[in-house]
Parts: C-alpha cells; structure tokens; sequence
C-alpha cells in the first residue's frame, strides 16, 4: 500500500460516497489516498483543524474522515494511520499531535487507532441537541464518541 497527498476535492466526493455518515467536513487541510500494489484506491483520509476552538488550530490535526474498502487488506487502517503519521511528520514538521474520534453508535471501540499505538484521552457525548435545531441540518450520529490522541 502507498500513500499520496491530493490537492483535488475529488477525494471528498469518493469518501462521502463511501463513508456512513454520507457526508465530509469543510476544511480539510491534508487529503489522503492509499493506492494498493495495482495502483487502485483502496482507502482515503481527511485531516483538518480540531472541530474544538479549544484545541490549538495550529500544531494539531484532527482525522475527520477515513474510509477502507473491504479489499484493502487485513489490518489496513492501522497500517494507513502510521503512513499518514510519517507522512504528517514528513511534510508538516510543525504539527505537534494528531486527534480522531470513534463513534460507539457504530460500534466502533478504536481499535485501528489502539494498533497504531494512539491512547484514549476522553469520551464525550454531544451534550445538547446537536445540529437538528438548525435548518437544512440533521443530527447523523449522537452516540458516546472514544477520543485518541498520537503524536505525529
């Protein structure tokens, strides 16, 4: 598996095509696609600034999005998190932590984060009614979220 950065907002479009929430951030700062040995995309994640005003926007990363497809392989998102890493540490030396969350509604435990050696700092629950109150917006996922955190 290799990774590449894209510059295009083609990788969104696949992503929410893909991903179970049907929808991508705005904001990604970093945009990542992980081809298999045919050079086929197999996986794609989504950095961008922390959703938290309270986290510092400059030296942290948040995963706002990833998504694997079946054939990428045992292990895969694992494996792309520390592609992802060495990549960050690579080409965005001043980033200094990396934040992702796993929603429990899906019955995500974090996992693929553990197996990349990221530790679970918190869970949350949304503590209001969410973005229902808003218009044209629907709530996707209330559950408990499991907070990670890794250095690059």
């Amino acid at each position: 598996m290799t990774v590449n950065q894209v510059r295009s907002t083609e990788i969104d479009t696949w992503i929410k095509e893909r991903h179970y929430l049907g929808s991508v951030p705005a904001g990604a700062v970093i945009r990542l696609e992980f081809l298999d040995g045919d050079g086929l995309r197999v996986g794609a994640m989504m950095w961008g600034r922390p959703v938290s005003p309270k986290v510092d926007q400059q030296h942290i990363l948040e995963l706002t999005r990833m998504y694997f497809t079946d054939i990428a392989g045992h292990c895969a998102e694992s494996r792309a998190l520390g592609m992802a890493r060495k990549h960050i540490r690579k080409h965005y030396p001043h980033i200094r932590g990396l934040i992702a969350y796993a929603s429990t509604g899906e019955r995500h435990r974090g996992t693929v984060y553990q197996a990349d050696g990221w530790f679970l700092i918190s869970k949350s629950r949304s503590p209001s009614a969410g973005w229902a109150n808003r218009p044209g917006r629907t709530d996707r996922d209330l559950s408990e979220k499991l907070k990670f955190a890794r250095s690059p």
